[in-house]
């Protein structure tokens, strides 16, 4: 009998050592996580992060902060009331989180802070229709995450 001090004798052919297996970072190829190729992480190929490709970041649009300039409003429409919205006199403001692209448009709208009857989706529609000069990070254009306020008003 032997205890755990004691040394043990192995007779025979050492066990082959099996590398361990990464742990599954999705469907990718190359190394990186996510469905890319290459050692990014994200739908891109190369070593960036996102759906780009090469070594630079991809995928998502920005947050203001440092280093992003932040767009410039160049048309605004406003939005209306809904018929059953004004009846109730219904007042308030609906807070948006939308996304600047490149070109100055307004892609993915999310309703951080709603109103009855109709008009966040009043809102959503007008904000689809903002143009804006497109927000720049290094100089280069890029998508950016910003959030507006549309106030509903009774006069």
């Amino acid at each position: 009998m032997t205890t755990p001090a004691d040394p043990v004798e192995v007779k025979g052919q050492p066990a082959p050592v099996e590398k361990p297996k990464p742990a599954d970072q999705g469907s990718g190829t190359g190394g990186g996580s996510g469905t890319g190729a290459g050692q990014g992480v994200g739908q891109g190929t190369g070593s960036g992060i996102g759906e780009g490709s090469g070594g630079g970041e991809g995928g998502g649009p920005f947050r203001p902060g440092a280093g992003i300039e932040p767009p410039t409003l160049l048309r605004e429409v406003k939005a209306s009331y809904t018929d059953d919205a004004r009846r109730r006199g219904i007042e308030g403001e609906v807070v948006l989180e939308i996304v600047v692209r490149r070109d100055g448009s307004v892609g993915d709208v999310r309703v951080l802070r709603g109103l009855e009857r109709g008009l966040d989706q009043r809102a959503i529609e007008a904000v689809r229709q903002w143009r804006f000069t497109p927000a720049k990070r290094r100089g280069a254009v890029v998508d950016v995450i910003a959030e507006v306020a549309i106030d509903f008003k009774l006069r």
